[in-house]
């Protein structure tokens, strides 16, 4: 007997409220997808429709969102430009429901599969040093700027690029397609791309971005440790590569570490919504609400936790907060924010910490504050090179 074919509307509707699909379903819904530009936009506002329900905390009804998605989908097809500008201008944003669902997120893999600008760019771009003392920020082959100050501010509008609050000025027409960042240890960057969105970035970081942005999708890669405020906007989903994960998202707030020395990288949620997966594999994604913390570990399966989210942008604000860390993790983080070399012994390594350091003191004080608040002694071998080891009876500094 022959399968009855379902109307897009349903299937969609099914998709965005996780019922699974067949293969000749996920086939026709990509289709779709792939058919015109009308049909993308009509699957982001009937996500909209479906996240609003969600946000709310409200009973999901299918059978009231196939009729709003029904109507989401002959909504899209009326053309609308004027508003969007109206809107763009007036600067409305809605930080809600914002990533785009696993067939949507599957689109945009096919597609930069068969455009692989980026991933060509970051293939050839070379290897970064994050032990020099200045930010790079390489704007072509022939030109890199050093950015020497501690904190650096780098913005891009229409017409040029601005650093340290237009201290410095860069017409646009002297950066390629692609600009690489490299913040090396012991620095920070904050970045407004050329959509709005902002990117703080800490030090041992590296984040590779278009100077303009692409009509129907916004792309960039990250190495290392981030906090983003993407700029919201429904005609162009934002998507952040690690090469390990694909974090898709249109308007939100979010945390990122993907350091290439670490075994685990994270996604952590303030605002909004966005959806996670491996590197490639859109279709072993998942969703996370703010609260929540997406672990991707070595066996490239994800874990969802519950956390307190602002801990993990305090870097920005000059502190470093631990809950039951071990010293090493927080010793680590200490290197990388100061530039310098901390040896650990494996006793006092494996020593779990409470509290929270200020990171405007200088690194001196910092460790002085955890050898006399853990069991441990702290020894300085020379300028930027420090020791720790395990000594319950003593915490002096030698």
């Amino acid at each position: 007997m022959k399968t009855p074919e379902h109307p897009i509307e349903e299937l969609i509707t099914r998709q965005l409220d996780g019922m699974p699909l067949t293969d000749t379903e996920r086939r026709k819904l990509h289709k779709w997808l792939e058919a015109s530009e009308t049909n993308r936009r009509a699957f982001l506002r009937a996500y909209e429709a479906w996240g609003d329900a969600h946000l709310a905390e409200t009973r999901f009804d299918t059978g009231q969102a196939f009729e709003n998605i029904r109507a989401r989908i002959a909504e899209a097809s009326k053309p609308r430009p004027i508003l969007r500008l109206q809107l763009r201008r007036l600067g409305i944003g809605i930080a809600a429901a914002a990533c785009v669902a696993l067939a949507m997120a599957s689109y945009h893999r096919l597609q930069l599969a068969s455009v692989p600008d980026i991933e060509a760019f970051i293939r050839q771009a070379e290897a970064p040093v994050f032990t020099q003392k200045e930010v790079q920020l390489v704007l072509s082959e022939q030109k890199t700027l050093l950015l020497e100050t501690q904190k650096s501010t780098i913005r891009y509008d229409s017409t040029a690029i601005q650093i340290n609050n237009a201290e410095k000025t860069i017409p646009k027409k002297e950066a390629a397609t692609f600009n690489q960042l490299v913040v090396p240890y012991g620095k920070q960057t904050t970045l407004t791309l050329a959509d709005g969105s902002r990117v703080w970035i800490n030090a041992g970081s590296r984040l590779i971005y278009p100077v303009v942005f692409e009509k129907q999708k916004r792309e960039i890669y990250v190495e290392g440790e981030i906090y983003m405020e993407v700029a919201h906007d429904a005609e162009r989903p934002f998507s952040v590569h690690t090469g390990k994960m694909d974090v898709c998202v249109l308007g939100t707030k979010f945390y990122i570490s993907s350091y290439g020395r670490d075994r685990t990288q994270e996604v952590v949620l303030l605002s909004g919504s966005v959806s996670v997966a491996p590197a490639g594999r859109p279709d072993h994604g998942i969703r996370i609400v703010p609260g929540q913390q997406a672990v991707l570990g070595a066996s490239e399966t994800l874990e969802v936790h519950e956390v307190q989210a602002e801990s993990y942008i305090s870097w920005i604000y000059g502190y470093l907060p631990f809950d039951n860390d071990r010293l090493s993790n927080i010793l680590e983080r200490l290197a990388r924010y100061y530039n310098c070399r901390i040896e650990c012994t494996p006793e006092a390594a494996a020593l779990t910490l409470s509290g929270k350091l200020d990171l405007k003191d200088d690194l001196t004080e910092v460790l002085k504050i955890l050898s006399v608040t853990a069991p441990i002694q702290l020894q300085i071998i020379s300028p930027g090179n420090f020791r720790i080891d395990y000594n319950p009876a003593s915490s002096r500094l030698n």
